[in-house]
This record gives C-alpha cells, sequence and structure tokens, in this order.
C-alpha cells in the first residue's frame, strides 16, 4: 500500500470517527460517499495517478443559455468567493438537455492529513448547503438569454473601458 493510500485511509477513518460512523473507506473504484442532513450527497475519490483527494456534489440541473445564471456562477467561482475555496462547474449536457452544476474540490496529498480533511470536509458541504439554497434562485429563469439567432446579449454590468 502506497503511503499516500495509507494518509487517505488514516484520514478517513478519523473523519468516520468524528463523524460518529461505523466506518468510512474507499471502495474498488477508490471512491466513498457521505450523505449530510439527509440532503447534501458528497462523493469523495482518491485518484492515485495525480496523487489527490477529490470532494464533489451535484447541485442540480440548470436551464441551458440562461445569462443571469451562468453570471452569478462566475462570480461566485471568482477567487472562490462564493465556494469556500470549492471550485463550480458546468458539465454540459448533449443537445437541449439542461446542463448540470457541480462543485469540486481538489486537495493535493501532499497537503493532506487528518485534520485537513476534515476542515475541507466542513468547509465543501457548507458550500454545497449554500449552493443548495442559491440553486432555486438560479432556476427562476427570466433575465437576459442568450441566442442562437441573436448572439449574446450584452447589458451593461458596469464595467468600464479605457
Amino acid at each position: 500500500m502506497s503511503g499516500s493510500r495509507t494518509k487517505v485511509d488514516d484520514a478517513l477513518s478519523n473523519l468516520a470517527s468524528r463523524l460518529k460512523l461505523e466506518s468510512l473507506k474507499l471502495n474498488e473504484k477508490n471512491e466513498t460517499y457521505l450523505l449530510f442532513d439527509q440532503k447534501f450527497h458528497v462523493t469523495c475519490i482518491f485518484d492515485e495517478v495525480k496523487d489527490e483527494f477529490i470532494l464533489t456534489s451535484t447541485i442540480g440541473d440548470l436551464e441551458k443559455n440562461s445569462l443571469e445564471a451562468y453570471k452569478k456562477l462566475l462570480e461566485d467561482n471568482f477567487f472562490w468567493a462564493g465556494t469556500a475555496g470549492s471550485r463550480l462547474l458546468l458539465q454540459a449536457a448533449d443537445g437541449d438537455d439542461a446542463d448540470t452544476i457541480i462543485i469540486k474540490e481538489i486537495v493535493p496529498i501532499a497537503m493532506f492529513d487528518e485534520e485537513r480533511l476534515y476542515e475541507r470536509m466542513e468547509d465543501f458541504v457548507n458550500a454545497v448547503e449554500y449552493w443548495a439554497s442559491e440553486y432555486p434562485k438560479l432556476q427562476q429563469g427570466g433575465g437576459i438569454r442568450i441566442t442562437e439567432d441573436t448572439g449574446v446579449s450584452t447589458p451593461d454590468f458596469g464595467v468600464l473601458s479605457a
């Protein structure tokens, strides 16, 4: 067993103890799954090749071409201001299907230990909870939409140019 794998196993055991779970172990795909407050799903992945521990959670589907929703995602993603250090991603769907909003955090194993996992998990779940509350606002529609036949609408966002 690699040193990184041992580090991950130890951190997961510690996390399980702190969360009062019987155990928390990686499966054959190097993944484990957590459910917080009976509604927030978190997938934990150990990537042996990249030597990283990854946290992900799906927030929900977002109607394509909603400029206001895209703007909110970008603003909160900028310098991780609305994500507690995580990243917001859009997983594009084919055709007219909605895109999926995913929140993801990558922790390099070089910066990983029992305490770091607990702290990052706490921040990550708080970010997931925040985005679960913001998600319905993004779904309300309205605002400016991007359309194929007219191009991108360009509202005044108060951007100054020289």
